[in-house]
């Protein structure tokens, strides 16, 4: 039997517990309302019917891997003797010994996939499978092996996916069911009567601000080298005439390299394709080019500039592109506008010291896609005395050094005990990490992932009212990406929350959506 425990679930994780215990099952549960703890639900209940067995709670990162081995070994009371704690960074052998002594298991998918390949580790004795950020189990992440090896190795195989943004498209959820085998999903939203009373009220709010007219000059030169590119690329028949997304100009590179490798591309048309590859590669480097300068500034544009020019291995694409006389004028202008800030800055500035002269305790976590950005906001709030502190990945990044997760870890508990008032973050913070009571959660610029924004804006309003700020820079791409993002939120919601349908007989489908196993 399990230690006594002093879990107190509310009565929706109850419910979603209970039908999670009779097949796998994919929970969409708003953040901060408690996902973790229907986990725990189910794990002991599992293994108060198969003493022998073993969970094995999934997570994408150490630092949300150690967070779910505190909430389970607080909650459940479980002997430091029965718990682990497994990463890659962790001996191999001590991994191995400690597989077998434990019956809750807390890892990185990683870990678990490579001692299961090496022959570490063996998923027979595990009853449940819990996979936490489960949005992340499409193509070829670490999930998806581990899931299939799973099901087909378990003797008592059960498997719990938990998120609050599985996707806008019912191509990407399907796809996830499928990877988990998944037979039932348990969706819930604010709107629920069983949810609606632990829900605190999060205002959202997008503040615009104007580019300074310095930025005219440079701006129009660098949109103009950009367009010039596309309408290559469009009069070759490589991207489609009208409105044009960064994910297709990514994808066109694909249908390029296929006609590359087809029997029919002669020489000569071998050679107009090698064009349309440089062309590419080149509209994909002046596309960022005109985003950072119009959503974070000549000092992260400038970083950008030094870093291509400075890269040892040049590419052709890149080589003729530093040789275009525009593309120096670029430069040159960018190098005039060093004393211009991106009035974003500014705003957040002022936006911080407001919310923290209103309460001094105030938590406040940024978040930014960018590291040079990072690096510009912390000086920024150092000039005004405000304490901030940076939160990255492991992976040190052209100049950028990385935080290995015991760093990550120590910084968040300083950040919880109130050590220092900003957290400025980069996308390695979106993901289920629990800080309770953020007070404000400020999006640097739009993101156009559904799935992004969603986690964003659940570091606030947890535990109490919280507030969220999205920056807008007028006429540029993060007003496309803001609405954008609103859409996919709304179409996710939607597609996770529709009644069942009633297929009768001709419920048999070779592929089944996920509106088939939607149980409300």
């Amino acid at each position: 039997m399990l230690p006594h425990d002093s879990l107190q679930p509310r009565e929706y994780q109850q419910r979603i517990a209970q039908s999670a215990l009779k097949s796998n099952t994919l929970v969409v549960l708003p953040t901060g309302l408690g996902k973790t703890v229907i986990a725990v639900l189910v794990a002991r209940s599992r293994l108060e019917n198969f003493e022998k067995g073993k969970v094995l709670v999934l997570a994408p990162t150490r630092p949300l891997s150690l967070q779910h081995y505190n909430t389970f070994k607080n909650t459940l009371s479980i002997p430091e003797h029965d718990l682990s704690l497994l990463t890659g960074e962790s001996n191999p052998e001590h991994r191995a010994y400690d597989w077998e002594r434990s019956r809750f298991i807390f890892a990185t998918p990683q870990t678990i996939r490579n001692d299961v390949r090496a022959g570490r580790t063996n998923l027979k004795d595990v009853v449940l499978m819990v996979f936490d950020e489960a949005h992340r189990c499409v193509r070829d992440y670490s999930y998806t092996e581990l899931a299939k090896t799973y099901v087909e190795t378990a003797e008592q195989p059960l498997i719990l996916g938990l998120t609050a943004s599985p996707g806008a498209s019912r191509e990407r959820l399907n796809e996830i069911t499928r990877n988990l085998s998944i037979k039932k999903v348990e969706a819930r939203s604010e709107e629920d009567e069983d949810v609606k009373p632990y829900v605190e009220k999060t205002n959202l709010e997008g503040i615009r601000v104007q580019l300074p007219e310095e930025y005219s000059r440079l701006l129009q030169a660098v949109r103009e080298l950009y367009s010039e590119k596309v309408k290559k690329l469009t009069d070759a028949g490589f991207l489609p005439k009208g409105r044009l997304s960064k994910t297709i100009l990514l994808q066109s590179r694909t249908s390029m390299l296929a006609r590359l490798k087809s029997p029919q591309a002669g020489r000569a048309g071998k050679g107009y394709i090698f064009g349309s590859l440089i062309n590419q590669a080149q509209a994909v480097m002046v596309l960022h080019a005109v985003e950072l300068l119009e959503t974070q500034g000549i000092f992260v544009l400038e970083r950008y500039l030094s870093r291509l020019r400075e890269k040892r291995q040049q590419g052709k694409a890149t080589t003729s592109l530093l040789r275009d006389e525009r593309w120096l004028f670029v430069e040159e202008e960018a190098s005039k506008l060093r004393d211009h800030e991106h009035p974003k800055l500014d705003k957040l500035a002022s936006i911080a010291t407001e919310q923290l002269s209103t309460k001094a305790d105030s938590k406040i976590i940024v978040f930014t896609q960018y590291r040079d950005t990072i690096d510009a906001i912390l000086e920024k709030l150092g000039k005004l005395g405000l304490r901030g502190h940076r939160f990255v990945g492991q992976a040190d990044k052209a100049g950028s050094e990385g935080m290995d997760q015991r760093t990550q870890s120590e910084v968040l508990e300083r950040f919880r005990d109130g050590d220092f008032s900003v957290l400025v973050s980069s996308s390695i913070g979106e993901e289920g990490l629990h800080v309770p009571d953020v007070d404000l959660v400020v999006f640097y610029e739009a993101v156009p992932s559904e799935i992004r924004s969603i986690q964003r804006k659940g570091r606030t309003g947890r535990t109490r009212p919280g507030r969220v700020i999205i920056l807008i820079a007028e006429g540029t791409i993060d007003e496309a990406y803001y609405y954008s993002s609103i859409s996919k939120e709304k179409r996710m919601r939607s597609l996770v929350s529709e009644e069942p349908r009633v297929y009768g007989r001709k419920r048999a489908k070779k592929n089944p959506t996920l509106l088939d196993f939607i149980d409300r």
